[in-house]
């Protein structure tokens, strides 16, 4: 879930990119917690800067003998095996290369997330080969029969490779068990089957408190006690006896789960589940058995949450990552894990929660070619060496009309209209779901396995579709403001000055814009996921008729390289002007070629 890869420039330079306080959020509820029966898994994926997320089917393949997996360009390389399952991709692509971000569910019914965890007292053990990284999530997607399976594939590439990044944890479910596996720098490991009874909320630390290491549904490194005791961040308080033993005390720091973007979060989400504002970090639980059970809408009530006592000061409704629903989450979903595999359902968002219907979908069907953007191929090609290309804006592709309304609804406070707009297609959804099931059977019975996914696989496209006119629907009818750049394009090492026009109308004075409120900039997050703190702003205002109609405009001159400053290199990209005019907020985008 953040950055650990190197890019060609990185690797020709022999620098590691640098990792980020990159937030997520997972839910887990236990069969018997849940109201549907079933294990519901839900998780947000936070992260930064300009993020294209896109979605695949993979299908199942045999490989010769002598293939070799390679990920990031310094990672350990990993024999193939000769058969892998087909599974469903949610790929998160960045400029540098992700090596924990993207999500999957394959043909087993084997869902696999993760949340970074850093901070963590193992920092410096050394990995063979590299270690591995992003190779744990694509095989385990690859290989595994079901979510123990995934567990055990896991822990033998660690134990084979070492892990190479500082701290993370793994949910893999099937249908069946849900498990939280804990992988910390090196070689060490400790999973734990989740409870049917159970809930759990994870942010960004280790949760997993007191832990019997021999329990039989729970697998750890045999030497992670030991270790810890060397470490001296633990010291049984009796000799010998080990049932005191805190995992998230030994092997992670006091400070990161008393971090407020780490504490809020959590304290939002435990909050709901438990009623109770919970103010030391020590004392949020690892799980709980609720009072009632829970349902699917209760698991996206909390990825779409908020913190309580957030600022929200700048304008926007979302600013931090304090939040569980915040600037970086590029995606959020929630998964049923049902008892037939082809039926696993999932509610899928492209962008933040609150500001985005969680589209209704079968992972086994295959998306909607609308998602796929790239063959898997190339895009697999594209994951740690991707191209400038890749990032420009493209409004034919279904995903900016998500991105482009959340950036405008975000300052224009059309968030709440458009929460009535989603709740009420998200029950129609809900509505249908059931007869397209039964359609789903019969086909099956007539036509086998194959003719009842095809049944699934057209309301994935039919909901997906949906979902975008719905968005695209609320941003018509947000208030308009024209913006036209005069330049080619912005420089980030070019302090030139540039000038945008906010396009005056019949019902728009662009003359009443105030220049002090004026903010030029990328939609997306900073490094650390939060609101730009330092966009471009207007040196100066001129009125002047740019486009001819005989009514002036508004011509900011601004610095080229400040509003450049977070955007992708070398990419055609959409960069917002967010202003008030008379009291009231305005705001618009156009495209401009961003430059070294």
């Amino acid at each position: 879930m953040t950055k650990f890869a190197l890019t060609a420039a990185a690797l020709a330079a022999g620098l590691i990119l640098g990792t980020n306080a990159i937030a997520c959020s997972t839910v887990v509820v236990g069969k018997n917690a849940s109201a549907t029966g079933n294990i519901l898994v839900g998780h947000n994926e936070d992260n930064d800067s300009r993020i294209i997320t896109s979605q695949y089917w993979v299908p199942a393949a045999d490989h010769p003998a002598g293939e070799v997996i390679e990920y990031e360009p310094d990672a350990a390389k990993i024999p193939q095996v000769p058969h892998t399952y087909g599974y469903y991709w949610s790929q998160t692509l960045h400029p540098a290369g992700y090596s924990y971000s993207d999500g999957f569910v394959n043909e087993n019914g084997v869902s696999l997330a993760s949340n970074q965890s850093y901070d963590t007292y193992d920092k410096d053990e050394a990995v063979k080969d590299g270690g591995v990284g992003y190779a744990i999530r694509r095989i385990v997607a690859e290989r595994a029969k079901n979510a123990r399976d995934g567990v055990n594939i896991a822990i033998d590439l660690v134990k084979k490779y070492g892990y190479r990044a500082a701290g993370r944890v793994y949910t893999i479910a099937d249908k069946d068990e849900a498990w939280q596996l804990n992988l910390i720098r090196g070689g060490r490991y400790l999973a734990k089957k989740i409870g049917d009874n159970e809930v759990l909320y994870i942010a960004n630390a280790y949760t997993l408190g007191p832990v019997d290491v021999n329990a039989p549904d729970v697998i750890a490194s045999p030497d992670l006690i030991e270790h810890a005791i060397k470490m001296g961040t633990y010291k049984p308080k009796k000799e010998g006896d080990y049932s005191d033993f805190n995992f998230r005390e030994a092997y992670q720091t006091d400070a990161r789960r008393d971090a407020d973007w780490i504490k809020d979060r959590s304290q939002t989400g435990w909050k709901y589940l438990t009623g109770k504002e919970i103010q030391n970090p020590n004392d949020f639980p690892y799980s709980i058995t609720p009072s009632k059970k829970l349902t699917v809408e209760d698991v996206k009530n909390i990825l779409r949450s908020h913190y309580a006592h957030e600022k929200r000061d700048n304008g926007f409704f979302h600013q931090s990552i304090n939040d569980i629903c915040n600037p970086g989450t590029f995606e959020s979903v929630v998964y049923e894990m049902v008892p037939n595999k082809n039926y696993t359902i999932g509610w899928r968002t492209s962008g933040m929660p609150s500001e985005n219907p969680y589209i209704p979908f079968y992972p086994l069907a295959k998306p909607s070619a609308a998602q796929s953007f790239m063959t898997p191929d190339e895009a697999t090609r594209q994951q740690f060496h991707a191209k400038a290309s890749s990032f420009d804006y493209k409004p034919e592709l279904p995903l900016y009309t998500f991105l482009t309304n959340q950036a405008l609804s975000d300052y224009l406070d059309g968030h709440k209209k458009l929460a009535k707009m989603i709740s009420a297609q998200e029950k129609d959804w809900d509505k249908g779901r059931k007869s397209v099931e039964q359609q789903a059977a019969l086909a099956e019975k007539v036509g086998g396995t194959e003719k009842a996914l095809n049944v699934l696989h057209a309301f994935n496209v039919n909901a997906y579709q949906q979902g975008a006119n719905l968005v695209a629907k609320a941003k018509d009818a947000l208030p308009k403001t024209n913006v036209l750049f005069l330049e080619e394009s912005i420089s980030q090492g070019n302090d030139k000055a540039a000038k945008v026009a906010i396009l005056g109308s019949k019902t728009f004075d662009a003359s009443k814009i105030d220049a002090k409120s004026v903010r030029i900039q990328p939609a997306h997050p900073t490094e650390d996921v939060e609101i730009i703190p330092d966009p471009a702003t207007a040196q100066s205002v001129a009125m002047k008729d740019v486009n001819g109609d005989g009514i002036p405009d508004a011509v900011i001159t601004f610095s080229g390289k400040q509003a450049a400053k977070y955007c992708v290199p070398e990419v055609t990209q959409d960069v917002y002007v967010y202003a008030k005019a008379n009291g009231k907020k305005i705001a618009g985008f156009d495209t401009i070629k961003v430059i070294k």
